[in-house]
């Protein structure tokens, strides 16, 4: 496993391409359809991307995502259990129209996506788009990028979800 993932990041890095991580801190609302009202929760998860990237001017690749969406504090719902995953696999863009050291950029996405509802809707498979605005403050080493963003999936059995989502990451562009 190891030398996999050696090998992975010696290949990432003689390429440009690059693995990235934020953190999401979501609020998602389900909206099932005609069959009860909105639930309205908060959710927390990583997305990792793997994408060939030009620091602070355009990235381009994968992304993989999980959201832990928890319901521990609300009351039962029809088809759900009481702490949901949200697995996203998809491709995302990132843009920085100024292309300086740091600054404003913008974050597209397109992704096929999983639910887990821990309940007798089991899981459920959907679509999603993604769009998000932030700023990254360049440091020696690294930059620190603030984000928010909306995303929008429909899935089967006429179950939506949407979420606002504040993110933030970590970049190291000097080492990583």
């Amino acid at each position: 496993m190891f030398f996999v993932f050696f090998y992975m990041t010696e290949t990432a890095s003689a390429q440009k391409w690059k693995l990235r991580a934020r953190e999401h801190f979501d609020t998602a609302t389900l909206n099932y359809g005609n069959i009860t009202q909105n639930e309205t929760t908060s959710g927390i998860g990583p997305t990792i991307n793997f994408w060939r990237e030009e620091p602070y001017e355009n990235s381009f690749g994968l992304a993989l995502g999980l959201m832990y969406i928890d319901f521990t504090r609300a009351s039962a719902s029809i088809g759900r259990g009481q702490r949901m995953e949200l697995w996203k696999l998809g491709l995302e863009g990132k843009h920085d129209p100024f292309q300086g050291d740091g600054g404003l950029f913008f974050r597209w996405g397109l992704s096929k996506n999983i639910l887990k509802t821990k309940g007798t809707l089991g899981e459920l498979n959907g679509k999603g788009g993604y769009l998000g605005v932030g700023w990254e403050f360049p440091f020696k080493i690294l930059g620190l990028a603030f984000e928010i963003a909306k995303r929008q999936i429909r899935f089967e059995n006429n179950l939506s979800i949407g979420t606002s989502s504040p993110s933030i990451g970590v970049h190291f562009y000097k080492d990583l």
